[in-house]
């Protein structure tokens, strides 16, 4: 569960050689009485800092019978990537490609380029909705653009 408190001690406790290399251990004191160990790569770590609020999780630990407590900072998730984003990111992603489709399909002949925006409108309904507009159009004799 993730939490957020101020550091009230971080204290140096030794090393160890892990598969990432040498890591540095700590002893981590919240303000509201969490404790735990924090390792890292680093021998000053940017995360668990004196005085400043960190976003954390508590993970215990069981070890001959006895439990211990990580500290595990908890980062903020970059922009973009499957993380949080602008909500209308997605939006203009596929209206991006859906113009790209309308486009290749005015490049090949198979509609004129005045019906570009309107061809890329009804296949972003279709992509957003699921419902295809395309289907209930009547066929004029002149056959669809596509």
């Amino acid at each position: 569960m993730e939490k957020k408190d101020t550091v009230i001690r971080r204290t140096a406790n030794g090393t160890f050689d892990s598969n990432y290399g040498t890591m540095y251990k700590f002893e981590i004191e919240m303000q509201n009485g969490d404790t735990g160990e924090y390792a890292s790569k680093d021998p000053n770590p940017k995360y668990f800092t004196e005085g400043q609020e960190q976003s954390y999780e508590v993970i215990p630990r069981e070890y001959n019978g006895n439990t211990y407590y990580k500290m595990k900072p908890v980062m903020a998730k970059p922009m973009g990537g499957g993380y949080s984003k602008d909500p209308d990111t997605d939006k203009r992603i596929t209206r991006m490609s859906v113009l790209k489709v309308a486009g290749d399909l005015a490049i090949a002949g198979k509609i004129q380029l005045h019906e570009t925006t309107s061809i890329a409108q009804l296949l972003e309904q279709f992509v957003i909705t699921g419902n295809d507009t395309l289907a209930s159009l009547k066929d004029d004799g002149k056959g669809l653009p596509f």
